[in-house]
């Protein structure tokens, strides 16, 4: 069983010693533990949610970039907005891409591996989806009315126009009456309100404004009416003459769809198909991206907060530990200290009194108290006997 007392006083300096070398081997052993935990916190922090966070950042300039030089190849049609969007799948959108799928493997949230598949598969689309718009953009195709208008209602407005003319050339030739009057001026009106409802038509399909889809549909409005005024007259039309009304007729029945066509495509939201598909396609893929990477965003700043958190947390704790085995070993080195000082000195200091008094000649029966059995307890009992000898010699002596 342990007994403090009767040690050696080696080895109760040893002891000592082995004490605070234990304690000092638990402070620094406790340091490097919390010191090792907080750095691969810290590491996590670099290597890990600062890097995710960059590359969601870096992908939604990308998308942003991608998109704004799509819209600048629809209206400008200049090829430099085409390397820019080239650049922005290559220096942003695929690198950041990339680097997520690397580090997805050290994600602790499987949230964040879910949303990562699905921002691919967006990103698929999102591709896919802004090639066909530029591929579109400057095509006649992407303009439906314009392609109408240019490849159908002007060439059947040039051969109405001239079958109107023919037909007034003709009504000229023949003695001019009252009612051949009237006919030519309808005819001219036919002419008139033709040309000029495509010609509004031809406005309002490049600018939108209001007031010349409005003169477009009442001037076609007045050839309907003009052609009725025809129609009642046609029995006063000669054989050739009836024929080009014929004609005229057949033309002006295909015009009025076209016409139609023209201002109701351009009246909706469909008359620019790649502004249009960037609106309802391009710009919603890109929205459901966006989300994405602001959830994952969202959820490595949370994480990011939490790793701080527990690194000052940590830091605090180690604080607190350190100085709590601060004051333990000196608490603990200052009792054992006085423990060890104590069970030496004691023993020596009464030695030294009685010895002290032997010098003086005081033989009284006076003996050291053996406290232990160590070096001091022999010393103390080696002095006890050395005074009984000199006392009982004191004694012979006086005999």
């Amino acid at each position: 069983m342990f007994n403090f007392k009767n040690m050696t006083i080696g080895k109760k300096i040893g002891l000592g010693y082995g004490v605070i070398t234990f304690i000092l081997m638990g402070v620094v052993l406790a340091t490097i533990q919390q010191v090792k935990t907080m750095e691969t916190i810290t590491k996590r922090v670099i290597e890990l949610r600062t890097p995710t966070a960059h590359a969601s950042l870096m992908m939604l300039n990308g998308i942003n970039h991608s998109l704004a030089s799509l819209r600048g190849w629809i209206i400008l049609g200049d090829p430099k907005f085409q390397t820019e969007r080239a650049l922005a799948w290559a220096e942003q959108i695929n690198p950041s891409l990339k680097q997520m799928h690397r580090l997805a493997a050290d994600w602790t949230d499987m949230e964040n591996i879910i949303r990562l598949k699905s921002v691919e598969k967006e990103i698929d689309a999102f591709k896919a989806t802004q090639q066909k718009i530029e591929d579109i953009a400057r095509t006649p195709e992407n303009s439906p009315a314009q392609k109408i208008l240019f490849d159908k209602a002007e060439p059947l407005e040039k051969d109405i126009v001239t079958i109107v003319s023919k037909m007034i050339k003709l009504e000229m030739k023949n003695k001019i009456t009252s009612k051949n009057k009237q006919l030519i001026g309808i005819l001219a009106n036919i002419e008139t309100t033709t040309s000029l409802s495509l010609e509004r038509a031809d406005e309002f399909l490049l600018s939108g404004k209001a007031e010349f889809k409005k003169e477009s549909q009442e001037n076609w409005k007045k050839n309907v009416e003009h052609m009725m005024t025809l129609q009642e007259n046609k029995k006063t039309l000669n054989r050739e003459q009836s024929k080009n009304f014929e004609k005229l007729q057949r033309g002006l029945n295909q015009f009025g769809p076209l016409l139609e066509d023209i201002i109701r495509i351009r009246s909706g939201e469909e008359w620019n198909i790649a502004n249009y598909w960037v609106k309802t396609q391009a710009t919603l893929v890109a929205f459901r991206i966006k989300e994405l990477l602001n959830d994952m965003s969202a959820n490595q700043e949370k994480l990011l907060e939490n790793d701080v958190d527990e690194i000052s947390s940590r830091t605090h704790f180690l604080i607190v530990l350190l100085v709590g085995l601060f004051f333990a070993a000196a608490l603990i080195s200052g009792v054992l200290a006085a423990s060890i000082t104590r069970s030496i000195s004691e023993p020596i200091l009464d030695a030294s009194k009685l010895a002290n008094e032997l010098v003086h000649g005081n033989f009284r029966k006076k003996r050291l108290p053996i406290q232990s059995k160590n070096e001091l307890g022999t010393l103390s009992q080696s002095f006890n006997e050395l005074l009984d000898k000199l006392q009982e010699k004191n004694k012979n002596s006086k005999d």
